[in-house]
């Protein structure tokens, strides 16, 4: 099996097909569940591939621009985007991404693990009360003409600063912060939440992915063969694979036992904070 150490630029043969399993995996639970991928991302580079939290992280947000804006651009299409509020949650969201960012740098690995681990555990928790309860339809905010969204700038002020510095220090594009808050907070119908949300993450997680990697050198615990460039090249193997299976699962999303599958991805997620505690 020496084939598989044959090296392909800076890594591996194994490692590059890690990534494409990897970016499959993650395209494919976001398709059909509607996550981000760095959920999945961070801890299978992490478990699998043996990097450093802050390298994962880098990687993975590296991807996140390409996916949101996919994602964004679909709906756009469907005019799903609350355009006068994503101008106010912008330019707060970008600061404090940067934030977050710079808040992981004064954490080691070690607590960026437990912190990351305790958010996959309440990722579990949510997904889980998704199978377990019934979802109230009528609680949810109307999409209808009588939805009244709450626009103004303190209350976009305090979502785009929940969601930017929580991307930041998480590494994730940061959409199971901003769907639910946007609906608490800015009393904004869920479907463009979850399309406002999109369009954030595009501009969020184009500062962020390159200003994480500007600094990765930086970072705590950093092999000191890793450059600003290093996690570009584990994203190159993740978006591909990762934007064609969303794609394609998404389609699929109607068809299959989404209990079974969000069953699958809780287990996943509670092994993954395991590993990632002890």
């Amino acid at each position: 099996m020496d084939v598989l150490y044959t090296e392909i630029g800076s890594l591996e043969l194994w490692q590059a097909l890690a990534l494409i399993g990897v970016g499959v995996l993650s395209g494919s639970l976001g398709g059909m569940l509607g996550i981000g991928g760095g959920v999945v991302n961070i801890p299978m580079l992490t478990l699998l591939l043996g990097l450093p939290m802050h390298l994962a992280q880098a990687a993975s947000m590296s991807v996140t621009p390409f996916v949101a804006g996919a994602s964004a651009l679909g709906h756009h299409r469907e005019r799903a985007v609350c355009v006068s509020l994503l101008k106010r949650l912008a330019p707060v969201a970008v600061v404090a991404i940067i934030g977050g960012i710079c808040a992981t740098f004064v954490l080691d690995d070690s607590w960026l693990r437990f912190i990351f681990g305790v958010f996959l555990i309440w990722v579990a928790f949510v997904h889980l009360r998704k199978l377990l309860v019934r979802t109230n339809r009528s609680a949810e905010p109307s999409d209808g003409p009588d939805a009244d969204p709450l626009m103004s700038w303190p209350r976009a002020a305090v979502v785009g600063g929940c969601f930017g510095f929580g991307a930041g220090l998480l590494g994730i594009g940061g959409g199971l912060i901003t769907v639910p808050l946007l609906g608490i907070v800015c009393r904004l119908p869920l479907r463009q939440c979850i399309a406002t949300s999109s369009a954030v993450m595009v501009v969020t997680s184009i500062v962020g992915a390159i200003f994480k990697d500007a600094t990765i050198m930086n970072a705590p615990d950093m092999p000191a063969h890793v450059q600003w460039w290093s996690p570009l090249e584990y994203a190159a193997w993740l978006i591909p694979s990762c934007i064609l299976s969303s794609w394609g699962m998404a389609r699929l999303s109607h068809k299959l036992p989404l209990k079974v599958i969000r069953s699958v991805f809780v287990a996943l997620v509670l092994v993954a904070s395991f590993k990632l505690l002890t």
